[in-house]
């Protein structure tokens, strides 16, 4: 699936130097072309938040688009500000997913072309590639889930850290194009004081890899833009 004659190992130096990189063109183009037409067509999304008023353990909140449609304008309404409220001053997200793995191994819904580029992400052939080019040998498991941000998503400043996975490296493979930075959706990684350091406008064919730890947000998408920001996002892995 990667481009003939692409080697990862190159790029090392800019990952070591930056703790992040940017691959152009990663895939063979019919591969993309195929990822972008079943994010686009076929896979059956989830509305993805918090609600902090519930246990940590318990917070990650998915609704399916049966679910949402059934909750009426108004309570889809109070959902939004119960949303925008615990905002202000926690850690929230909004946006689309699917979890490729989860539906991979349910079959539900079957066939999907995402499970073939995870079954690739997750063998030797992407991830001895994935260890040359982190200088990390350990590096067996990759994480992938599809996300889309439409109007109002957006993805609160976070490290990646979590208590029951190693992660090791977070990627980006971004599906989007004719995207604008005046649209928002932008990439935006941070220091400890909060001074923005680096900003990446979604791009079409495009690997993105940051070490984790890595302060990082997803701006809010402008409330004028009617196209979708699709990506294939997760984690490079150590899983026991």
């Amino acid at each position: 699936m990667l481009t003939k004659d692409l080697s990862l190992q190159n790029f090392r130096g800019a990952l070591e130097a930056d703790g992040r990189v940017v691959i152009p063109d990663v895939l063979e183009t019919e591969v993309a072309e195929r990822l972008a037409t079943c994010l686009t067509t076929e896979l059956p999304w989830e509305l993805a938040y918090r609600d902090a008023r519930f246990s940590p353990e318990h917070q990650a909140q998915r609704m399916s688009q049966t679910q949402f449609k059934a909750l009426g304008p108004k309570q889809a309404a109070a959902l939004q500000v119960q949303i925008l409220d615990q905002a202000r001053d926690q850690f929230q997200y909004l946006y689309q997913h699917f979890n490729i793995g989860e539906g991979m191994r349910s079959g539900q819904p079957s066939g999907l072309y995402v499970y073939d580029l995870l079954r690739f992400l997750q063998s030797d052939a992407f991830l001895q590639p994935a260890r040359d080019l982190t200088g990390d040998a350990a590096l067996n498991h990759v994480f992938a889930h599809a996300t889309l941000y439409t109007a109002g998503s957006f993805l609160k400043v976070h490290e990646d850290i979590v208590d029951n996975a190693d992660r090791r490296y977070a990627y980006v493979l971004g599906l989007t194009r004719g995207w604008q930075a005046d649209m928002g959706g932008l990439l935006h990684f941070l220091d400890d004081d909060d001074t923005v350091t680096a900003t990446l406008v979604p791009g079409f064919n495009t690997l993105t890899l940051f070490s984790v730890p890595a302060r990082h947000l997803v701006s809010s998408v402008a409330p004028w833009v009617r196209t979708p920001r699709l990506a294939i996002t997760g984690w490079l892995m150590v899983k026991a």
